[in-house]
C-alpha cells in the first residue's frame, strides 16, 4: 500500500515521496501493474486530476487519463530505482456481479479483454524504452496480441520482456501456442520465464514442471526438423529455468 501511495506521490509532486528505495530495501525486485488497458501516456496536469480523485469529482475520462499518466510515470520511477516493472493489462475483473457479491472476488469470472500494446505504450517506451535501467515484461491473456505486438515490442526494445503464459493461458496448449507465436520474433532470451500466480500453492511444483515439459517438447521438436542442434536445445532449455527469470527480473 505504501509502495503505490508514495508512487503517486511522487508522480503528481515530483521529488515528494520515493517509488522504490522503501519497497528495494524490503527486498522487492518488481513492481506489479494490473490496469484495463496498456495505455500510459503523460498528462499536462496530474496535480489537477488528482485532486479531483481525492474529491471525488473525477470523471471516468479523467480518471482513464490519470491512470495512464500514473503507468507512465511507474516507468520514468522503475528507470530511477531499478525496480523491474511487470504490467498485465486487459481483464474485466468480477464478470458476473451476482456471484461477486455471493462469493468476493477470484472465483472464476474474469474475463479476457482484446488486448492492444504497439501504440498504447508508444509514449512510455518512446521515452523509455532504450533506457539501461527499465526492464518491462509484458502479460495478456489476448492470444493475439503475442506474435503481432508484444513479441515484434520486445525484439526491438532492449528493456521489453515477453511474459509467460498465465492464469487462463497456462494450460499445455496455450504454453505451446506461446512458444510458436513468440520465438520467430523474439527469440528464447527475450521471455521472462515461467512465472506463477496461483492461489493454489500446492499445485505450483507440478505446474512448474509442466511448463518445463513443454518447453522441451518444442525444443525437440526444433532439433528434430533440424531447427536447432541438440546442444543449444539443451543450453536453451537450462537457459529459460536458470538464467531468463534471472535477467528479466534482475535476480
Amino acid at each position: 500500500m505504501w509502495g503505490w501511495w508514495s508512487a503517486v506521490q511522487r508522480a503528481v509532486r515530483p521529488g515528494s515521496a520515493d517509488h522504490g528505495s522503501s519497497t528495494a530495501a524490503s527486498g522487492a525486485v518488481s513492481a506489479d501493474h494490473g490496469a484495463v488497458d496498456a495505455g500510459a501516456a503523460p498528462h499536462d496536469h496530474p496535480d489537477r486530476l488528482y485532486r479531483a480523485a481525492l474529491a471525488g469529482t473525477i470523471t471516468a475520462a479523467e480518471a482513464t487519463a490519470f491512470r495512464r499518466h500514473m503507468i507512465f510515470e511507474m516507468a520514468r520511477m522503475s528507470c530511477d530505482d531499478g525496480l523491474v516493472m511487470t504490467l498485465h493489462p486487459g481483464v474485466r475483473r468480477n464478470h458476473h456481479r451476482p456471484t461477486s457479491d455471493a462469493l468476493g472476488a477470484d472465483t472464476g469470472h474474469d474475463i479476457p479483454l482484446r488486448g492492444d500494446f504497439t501504440d498504447p505504450l508508444r509514449p512510455l517506451l518512446e521515452r523509455f524504452g532504450t533506457h539501461p535501467n527499465l526492464h518491462l515484461v509484458l502479460f495478456t491473456l489476448d492470444e493475439t496480441t503475442f506474435s503481432r505486438e508484444v513479441a515484434p515490442l520486445a525484439g526491438f526494445y532492449p528493456s521489453v520482456y515477453v511474459g509467460a503464459p498465465w492464469w487462463f493461458l497456462d494450460a499445455p496448449e496455450a504454453i505451446r501456442r506461446y512458444r510458436g507465436a513468440v520465438t520467430e520474433t523474439a527469440g528464447f532470451g527475450r521471455t521472462s520465464g515461467f512465472i506463477d500466480d496461483t492461489r493454489a500453492f500446492c499445485s505450483i511444483p507440478a505446474r512448474h514442471d509442466m511448463s518445463r515439459r513443454l518447453d522441451c517438447g518444442y525444443l525437440a521438436e526444433l532439433v528434430a526438423t533440424h531447427r536447432l542442434d541438440e546442444d543449444e536445445a539443451l543450453a536453451t532449455a537450462y537457459e529459460l529455468v536458470a538464467l531468463n527469470p534471472k535477467a528479466a527480473f534482475k535476480l
